[in-house]
């Protein structure tokens, strides 16, 4: 009974080790990149300043 015990804190153990990442990527961060490695694309054209013209209904 002792060892049936052991062995299961083993894999337990060691299923928590996987998905903390301890061997490696995690399954749930796999295929994930990080925000600020994405490029940014700037576009200048887009933001137009000028004067405000409010709409009455």
């Amino acid at each position: 009974m002792r060892a049936i015990f052991i062995i299961l804190m083993l894999i337990n153990v060691g299923v928590f080790g996987v998905g903390q990442g301890w061997f490696g990527t995690p399954r749930a961060e796999a295929g994930r990149t990080a925000a600020n490695k994405l490029p940014v694309p700037l576009n200048a054209e887009a933001a137009k300043l000028g004067p405000v013209q409010l709409q009455s209904r």
